[in-house]
């Protein structure tokens, strides 16, 4: 019988603690000196080329664990759009977090910069949306998803966006992540391309950053027109935003259902023997990394909201 290609869970799991722990410390520094060249260390050096030089160690198939399959122009194009229409789904979960948070705590600011010139929009471009598109893809819906098929693709789909969620080490934004990483699951293992992922992750990043953009454009305007923002709580107008978004959801998400219905399905797509793969898959002590990490990630926001 033909050897399975594929990092098996505690190996992953421990490569995902040391690139979590590399991403809090020499990640945060370069980051904190400064933020864009500091990103560029992160995707690059920190994230995407430990998972190179692992797969290549290891003798790995790169092109078959990270599923570096083309995608018909029509399917890109599909991506784009369901990517844009699930937007505001994202935006939703988020703003779950945000409400609670802000029943008890003050919320943090988003790290994020607003751009304020067409040039440091077009450079965030490539560093906040492409540069993530393809580094975090490749560890997650590649790397991470290729290890945990064994327990089957759906399983594989949702712990891949659960440790795609925490590996943001940031509460306010853990819900949207962990949503958006289960629909870019779903994309690459329909498409059997990690391209898909790549093109999602890429235009969701797009769509966020040209929204700072124009609603930090849209603020200068106001204030410098003398306009006054409305004296509401800060939990009150999450609230109300949250409800507008759910609003906005309900048809723009059937709308991308009704578009993920139309990607191509990739005939190499391999329907696997699960009880055959999980022999070497069980028991508790694989998943210690992952545990060691979740405290990390508990222990950061409680101190940070303290």
């Amino acid at each position: 019988m033909e050897k399975i290609n594929r990092p098996k869970i505690l190996e992953t799991n421990i490569f995902y603690l040391i690139i979590a722990v590399l991403l809090l410390t020499i990640g945060g520094m370069a980051q904190s000196y400064d933020l864009f060249s500091g990103l560029i260390i992160t995707e690059y050096i920190l994230i995407l080329l430990p998972v190179i030089i692992y797969l290549k160690i290891k003798n790995y198939n790169i092109k078959e664990v990270l599923r570096l399959n083309k995608i018909k122009v029509k399917d890109g194009l599909l991506i784009i759009l369901i990517t844009i229409l699930i937007y505001p789904l994202g935006a939703f979960f988020n703003s779950i977090m945000l409400i609670l948070i802000s029943l008890f705590s003050e919320l943090k600011p988003n790290p994020i910069p607003t751009p304020t010139s067409s040039s440091f929009y077009l450079l965030g471009l490539f560093i906040i949306a492409v540069t993530p598109g393809i580094c975090e893809e490749v560890m997650f819906r590649g790397f991470m998803m290729k290890s945990y098929e064994g327990k089957g693709y759906k399983k594989a789909i949702f712990i891949s966006a659960l440790l795609f969620g925490v590996f943001h080490f940031n509460i306010q934004n853990l819900l949207g992540p962990m949503f958006l990483g289960v629909v870019f699951g779903f994309i690459v293992y329909k498409t059997n391309s990690l391209v898909s992922g790549i093109i999602a992750h890429t235009t969701n990043n797009a769509v966020a950053w040209s929204l700072t953009y124009l609603l930090g454009n849209i603020d200068a305007v106001t204030e410098s027109a003398g306009g006054v923002s409305p004296n509401v709580s800060e939990t009150t107008a999450l609230l109300a935003s949250s409800f507008l978004l759910l609003g906005i959801s309900f048809f723009s998400g059937a709308i991308a259902l009704f578009l993920y219905k139309k990607l191509s399905i990739n005939k190499k797509v391999e329907i696997e023997n699960f009880e055959e793969n999980n022999l070497e898959e069980k028991g508790f002590f694989q998943y210690i990394p992952i545990i060691i990490t979740f405290v990390g990630f508990i222990i950061l926001n409680i101190l940070a909201y303290k």
